[in-house]
């Protein structure tokens, strides 16, 4: 690599990192563009060299962060044999994945639940059907080998989903996330979620 491309690889990293740090806070809407080259510390042409606009940028963001962690993620749930495990690899993944950046769930977070943005519109759906559709393999699957009773996979899947995200949203916003996403959590949510509070 020529020390050209050196620098300007540093660059759009510098650029997507700032961004990340920007929309992880104040969500897409929120951050404008020139929010994003006062961070960066660099020139409008400078980021438009790297991206095409704003939502290019973020698109980037996503499939860096999120394309790699999602095949991870299936490779790991899909290599266990039961139920239970596959649940509990799929909860504990995903807490590590999100502990060792946390502007990564926040960024989702504060833009899947922040103003509808046209633009962006759709880019974080693929993410979250993706990860649905995972889990909805995951019930099928346990149905099928009736490690639970049957019922609708998809309303299932939501269900555990539902579970697993919503400590991930309140810890990740944590100084020390890494102290409340634990191993016990993962497995106490996935005995909440097969056995029920009785």
């Amino acid at each position: 690599m020529t020390l050209r491309n050196d620098v300007a690889s540093q660059t759009r990293e510098r650029l997507m990192d700032e961004a990340l740090t920007l929309f992880s806070q104040r969500g897409y809407a929120a951050t404008s563009v020139r929010d994003i080259l006062r961070a960066a510390k660099v020139t409008q042409p400078t980021l438009y060299y790297h991206f095409t606009d704003k939502a290019s940028l973020f698109q980037a963001l996503i499939e860096k962060h999120y394309g790699e962690s999602q095949r991870q993620l299936e490779a790991i749930v899909e290599s266990k044999a039961e139920l239970a495990d596959r649940l509990y690899a799929y909860a504990l993944t995903s807490f590590e994945f999100c502990c060792v950046d946390t502007r990564i769930p926040r960024l989702m977070f504060q833009t899947y639940f922040g103003p509808t943005v046209p633009e962006i519109d759709g880019v974080l759906d693929q993410l979250t059907d993706c990860r649905f559709r995972l889990v909805t393999r995951v019930m099928k699957k346990g149905i099928r080998n009736e490690e639970i009773s049957p019922a609708d996979p998809e309303f299932l899947a939501l269900c555990f989903c539902c579970l697993i995200d919503q400590p991930i949203n309140l810890f990740t916003r944590r100084t020390q996330p890494r102290r409340y996403l634990t191993p016990l959590l993962a497995q106490s949510l996935v005995g909440l979620f097969l056995k029920g509070a009785k």
